[in-house]
C-alpha cells in the first residue's frame, strides 16, 4: 500500500526487523507518487495546501509499503491556511519498507572486529 503523512516513525512499523530505503522527492515527484495513496495527513491546513484528504488515522506500515512524507520545515501553518507562509517549505521524501536481508550485527560482534 502507499500512505501519505507528515512525517516518519518507527512505531509505524509492527515488525521486529525490517529494512528501508529513503529517497529524496521534488514536489512534482512527489504529486506523481501520491496518486492512489492513502492519505493521513494529519493536518488541516496541509491537507487542503497538498489537495488531499485530511485523516488523523495511525499508519501501519508493511513490507512492500510505501510511505510518502511532507515534511513542514521553518515554521507552522496557521489554521486555515490555504497557502505556505513566506517562511515555510515543504520537503517530500519516500520511505520504502522492505524485509530485512541483512543479519543482526551485535555490538558484541562489532566490537571484536
Amino acid at each position: 500500500m502507499k500512505f501519505i503523512g507528515t512525517s516518519w516513525s518507527p512505531n509505524m512499523i509492527s515488525l521486529s526487523q525490517w529494512d528501508m530505503i529513503c529517497h529524496k522527492l521534488t514536489e512534482e515527484e512527489f504529486k506523481f507518487l501520491s496518486h492512489n495513496a492513502i492519505s493521513c495527513i494529519n493536518n488541516e491546513a496541509l491537507a487542503r495546501i497538498l489537495n488531499v484528504d485530511y485523516n488523523v488515522e495511525h499508519i501501519a506500515l508493511r513490507p512492500g509499503d510505501t510511505l510518502l512524507v511532507a515534511h513542514i520545515k521553518g515554521g507552522h501553518l496557521p489554521d486555515g491556511a490555504k497557502e505556505l507562509p513566506r517562511n515555510v517549505v515543504l520537503e517530500f521524501y519516500c520511505y520504502q519498507i522492505m524485509e530485512s536481508s541483512a543479519p543482526l550485527i551485535r555490538e558484541e560482534i562489532a566490537m571484536e572486529e
